[in-house]
């Protein structure tokens, strides 16, 4: 049986919180979903207990995605969480961002099995790759 993770998704759309939640939680991991990238930094660095990975909506008001994963990966706390950047779209320059800053892509699905699959390859791919580094 696979160990439980702990999970941060960030997203505007209360929509894609509630699939996205109900889909890992389905897979069997902890979700904790936030609507506000300033009160999830926040969460962050305040919580002894982190997460063990955190997705972000790429479109945000605010502080969209790409900044949010900034300031991660400028925080000694937090940067060596594992990201997957979450988009409904998936251009070559997203791709190209996310490799640029060792992080995954995970596309926006509104088929639940088909985003289920998904999620479960990206968490599989986030998780494998943790093994060989540690």
């Amino acid at each position: 049986m696979k160990k439980k993770k702990t999970i941060y998704y960030l997203d505007d759309d209360q929509e894609d919180l509630g699939f996205f939640k109900e889909i890992t939680e389905e897979l069997g991991h902890e979700v904790k979903v936030f609507s506000d990238g300033r009160k999830m930094l926040l969460v962050l660095e305040i919580q002894a207990a982190k997460p063990d990975v955190i997705f972000l909506d790429i479109h945000m008001p605010v502080l969209n995605g790409e900044e949010i994963l900034e300031i991660i990966k400028k925080s000694d706390d937090i940067k060596d969480i594992p990201v997957v950047m979450v988009s409904g779209a998936y251009p070559k320059k997203l791709l190209q961002y996310c490799a640029d800053m060792g992080v995954s892509c995970l596309v926006k699905r509104h088929n639940f099995r088909e985003f289920r699959d998904n999620i479960d390859e990206v968490l599989k791919k986030v998780f494998e790759r943790e093994k060989t580094v540690k």
